[in-house]
């Protein structure tokens, strides 16, 4: 497992400036730090490159940023997307397309700096952390120091983010979460975000595990509360 000093960061700056003067501040930190420039650069550093954040501008000269999260937001990469104050639709598409944090750009370099150690200290936690263990539920197979999730002996590819909200449930199977409580579990404090967002996250969930909420076998909605795994019978 890496350490928090010795990580990979993708970094898709439009202005070459601001990519310059955040690329300083994040390889003084001794993370690999590749840049890109552009959507386009951005796409064929996902298919060539190995990374464990990405950090995405919304505004690139040739696509929306928030176009990229879908793409370089592989299993196991977190995704920190920059947005300016006026892009408020453009951060609910990101939310829906799997963004895992945000903040205002232009971002000062310290603070993106402190937002990357925080997602490799988690990164660190979750490999170190053995007592929590592999759990078994129902067709589930959830692997916390694989960050895997198998569902009637099938891969379900999950961002880290639906991951941990999906871990979160499964500790405590029956258990009534609110979604305040997930989101302070889940994200932490993120002043981008609202309770709204667990709300696309679960729908997120349930599609992936091929669950109905109709009719839901593994995450039911507990109306006026919030969320609960189903515990088997």
């Amino acid at each position: 497992m890496r350490g928090a000093l010795s990580g990979s960061v993708l970094l898709v700056i439009g202005d070459d400036e601001e990519r310059l003067r955040l690329r300083r501040a994040l390889a003084g930190e001794g993370w690999r730090v590749i840049p890109a420039g552009s959507g386009s650069q951005a796409r064929q550093m996902a298919d060539r490159q190995e990374f464990e954040v990405a950090i995405v501008d919304n505004r690139l000269p040739d696509e929306r940023g928030f176009q990229l999260i879908s793409v370089v937001g592989k299993p196991g990469v977190w995704t920190v997307a920059l947005l300016r104050d006026e892009d408020t639709m453009d951060r609910i598409v990101g939310i829906e397309l799997g963004a895992d944090y945000y903040m205002r750009s232009p971002v000062n370099p310290r603070e993106l700096v402190a937002r990357v150690k925080q997602i490799f200290r988690k990164k660190e936690r979750a490999g170190d952390d053995s007592s929590s263990g592999r759990i078994l539920i129902g067709e589930l197979e959830i692997d916390p120091d694989q960050i895997q999730v198998m569902k009637d002996g099938h891969e379900i590819m999950l961002s880290p983010r639906e991951f941990k909200l999906l871990h979160t449930l499964a500790k405590s199977p029956g258990r009534v979460f609110p979604r305040g409580s997930l989101l302070r579990q889940v994200w932490g404090e993120d002043e981008y975000i609202d309770e709204r967002t667990v709300n696309v996250y679960v729908q997120r969930l349930r599609t992936k595990l091929g669950d109905d909420s109709n009719k839901p076998k593994i995450i039911e909605t507990v109306r006026g509360f919030g969320y609960r795994l189903i515990k088997p019978e």
